[in-house]
């Protein structure tokens, strides 16, 4: 893990490196949840917000590395891949008033949890370069963005509302066809929309367009297993 000529890392799935890496990462979800679950109802919020920071110093300092490395370039850390955004949603969503917050907390409970655990446990990292730092954010911030929704579910009294799950695939779509002009102009592959991930993964069936067609299948069954699990016994009645 110190040879600076290598770009991207891929770990392979069930070595001893990816279950040691997922173990620990499973442990922090684990600390981060179990911590917030036993602060007072009266920090909660504090706590959230806690989180929060952390999520947006990891941010600047991931993007002030890359341009201290002079590895910054457009077509590569634009946040706009589908777990930077879910990342920039934990950064803002605790500054933003409450009655704003409804549509971000349910786009990042759906695609924070789902886009976390597939980059977890089929992880590659485009930015490793030898530096151990980004392996370390790499899962950090992938972990925080599962956890961060099932914190503000369970603790701040964020629930998912009836047609959620709709909602959520709708903007996913939306979001993965600008991506793929945006892509086209810039020469990029965000979302990986233009072409697969160079990492063995079960979602990946075919290539371009082939796999996208399969994308949205395993995403829409993705998000509703994740409404089953995550909606409330009740839902409210709209006023």
């Amino acid at each position: 893990m110190n040879n600076p000529d290598i770009n991207k890392y891929a770990i392979d799935f069930l070595s001893t490196n990816w279950l040691i890496t997922v173990g620990c990462v499973v442990l922090f979800i684990f600390i981060v949840l179990f911590t917030g679950n036993r602060i007072p109802n009266d920090k909660k919020e504090l706590y959230a917000k806690f989180l929060s920071f952390l999520m947006i110093l990891l941010f600047i300092f991931n993007h002030g590395f890359l341009l201290f490395l002079g590895k910054w370039e457009i077509s590569k850390e634009l946040p706009v891949h589908l777990c930077s955004i879910s990342g920039l949603i934990c950064c803002i969503i605790m500054f933003i008033p409450k009655d704003k917050r409804q549509f971000l907390f349910e786009f990042l409970f759906y695609c924070g949890i789902i886009g976390g655990a597939q980059a977890i446990f089929t992880p590659l990292l485009d930015d490793y370069g030898g530096y151990d730092y980004f392996y370390f954010q790499f899962f950090v911030k992938h972990a925080m963005i599962i956890a961060f929704p099932i914190y503000l579910r369970n603790n701040l009294g964020m629930k998912l509302t009836k047609f959620s799950w709709l909602k959520s695939y709708v903007a996913l779509n939306i979001l993965m066809i600008i991506l793929i002009q945006i892509n086209n102009i810039l020469g990029s592959n965000y979302m990986y929309v233009n072409q697969p991930p160079a990492v063995d993964n079960p979602m990946v069936i075919g290539e371009w367009p082939t796999y996208l067609y399969w994308w949205e299948l395993f995403v829409f069954i993705l998000i509703l297993v994740v409404f089953a699990f995550g909606k409330p016994d009740k839902f409210e009645k709209s006023k």
